[in-house]
């Protein structure tokens, strides 16, 4: 079953080893493959920017999309995104020491 996050204009589906955004003003739609996919999180004042993209060496993301998100919005993210990350890494499950 695909696991979802909205986000303002965005929809994130996450479904076995695929990412998809979807964009409310958009006609396409970014698929990535979990083996390819990086996530960058960074703090930003009270909250985060993330950005999903293709992951390139250990700490490179480039292309996708840059998300703004607050404490309450990332803590929800990170349990939507751990799926994503189990499945790219062949993990199980994804602990607090993990990095995104």
């Amino acid at each position: 079953m695909a696991a979802e996050f909205q986000l303002g204009d965005y929809i994130l589906v996450q479904d076995g080893r695929t990412l998809e955004i979807f964009h409310r003003g958009l006609s396409e739609s970014s698929r990535y493959h979990v083996v390819f996919l990086g996530v960058d999180v960074q703090p930003h004042g009270d909250g985060f920017k993330v950005r999903l993209g293709v992951r390139r060496g250990d700490d490179q993301v480039i292309g996708g999309v840059r998300l703004k998100m607050n404490q309450e919005e990332f803590a929800r993210f990170r349990d939507f995104i751990a799926l994503a990350i189990a499945a790219r890494d062949g993990a199980s499950s994804l602990d607090e020491s993990t990095p995104l």
